[in-house]
């Protein structure tokens, strides 16, 4: 008779945010042999509960990525550490988090990129599994988070990314056309995305145009938390903003640093393309293959906003003030 095969819950938050994480963990559990229990309901009822509750008791090993803060998987981990020898529960969090304080004394497993969740969960799963050959994994691929978006698909773009109240946006032949978004528009699926290589084309149809990295969502309303800015005109005036929402400005709300004077290759209908470069603190910013501006945002004058927001996310997004307007023609994203 064959062994049982083992039964892994995994508490991870759902939605598209977390849909390469989703992937990782089919991928490394069908690898392993294992069954997969991912919940990814937050409809959290009497009667769902009670059937989660019973997952995670009947289940060998419980893991569980706090990264988002979700409340749902909260309960779920504490439960699980109620239920089971600490030993048996994988506690998994993206280095650009914070550790909650009632979980300092728990081993936990911190990851720096999609790869490393993947490495990290590796390990831990051939570390609890005693029989677990580590060369059941030498086949996978590697996971990185990739995003691109040509603007073509109606129900793609809605899935794809998020939207302040008030913004005026419309898919053209051309590409998105947008304005009046005082916050940005975001992707919807780089919550845990870190180092990443962010590449646009776009055309300036009015005055200017704003792109965005560092953008760090809210679970509880719209409004961002955080975002780093750079706004660009026709005459090449770059300038960087931070969005802190505890720092708003009372006139311009975000924060507003020196401009900059840059050489920026506009075609004859003002279409450019910019290649914006995250490496940890340091956003460099590339045109026609050179680049144009680069500074470590954990010093200077941006300091102060920067380093007192410590979790940063990934969201990538565009933002166009009332009475500018812009079309962005495609969108890629690549972790670095």
């Amino acid at each position: 008779m064959p062994p049982r095969q083992p039964k892994v819950f995994f508490a991870i938050p759902c939605g598209q945010s977390y849909s390469t994480q989703r992937d990782i963990i089919k991928n490394v559990a069908d690898a392993a042999d294992v069954k997969a229990i991912i919940v990814e309901d937050h409809k959290q009822t009497q009667g769902l509960w009670d059937k989660i509750a019973a997952q995670i008791s009947s289940a060998d090993l419980f893991v569980a990525d706090i990264s988002s803060g979700s409340a749902n998987i909260v309960l779920e981990l504490g439960y699980a550490l109620r239920e089971k020898s600490v030993e048996k529960i994988g506690i998994f969090i993206s280095a650009s988090q914070q550790v909650p304080a009632d979980l300092d004394g728990f081993v936990r497993q911190r990851y720096t990129s999609f790869a490393d969740f993947q490495s990290k969960l590796v390990e831990w799963l051939c570390e609890q599994i005693s029989l677990l050959d580590r060369t059941r994994f030498d086949h996978l691929a590697i996971q990185r988070a990739g995003f691109s978006d040509d603007f073509i698909d109606q129900e793609s773009f809605l899935r794809l990314w998020s939207f302040p109240p008030g913004s005026s946006f419309f898919l053209t032949h051309e590409g998105l056309r947008f304005t009046n978004a005082h916050l940005p528009i975001l992707t919807a699926t780089l919550g845990l995305l870190k180092d990443c290589e962010f590449e646009f084309r776009a055309r300036i149809d009015s005055s200017t145009i704003g792109w965005v990295v560092k953008g760090t969502k809210d679970p509880r309303n719209f409004i961002p938390s955080f975002c780093v800015m750079f706004n660009l005109n026709l005459k090449g005036i770059l300038v960087p903003h931070i969005w802190h929402v505890r720092h708003i400005h009372p006139q311009t709300a975000y924060q507003t640093f020196a401009p900059v004077s840059v050489t920026v290759h506009f075609d004859a209908d003002n279409w450019f393309s910019i290649v914006t470069r995250v490496r940890g603190d340091i956003i460099e910013i590339e045109n026609d293959g050179q680049v144009i501006f680069k500074d470590d945002f954990s010093q200077g004058p941006y300091a102060n906003y920067y380093n007192d927001f410590p979790t940063k996310e990934g969201q990538v997004g565009f933002r166009c003030h009332p009475g500018e307007e812009a079309t962005v023609n495609y969108v890629k994203v690549r972790e670095l």
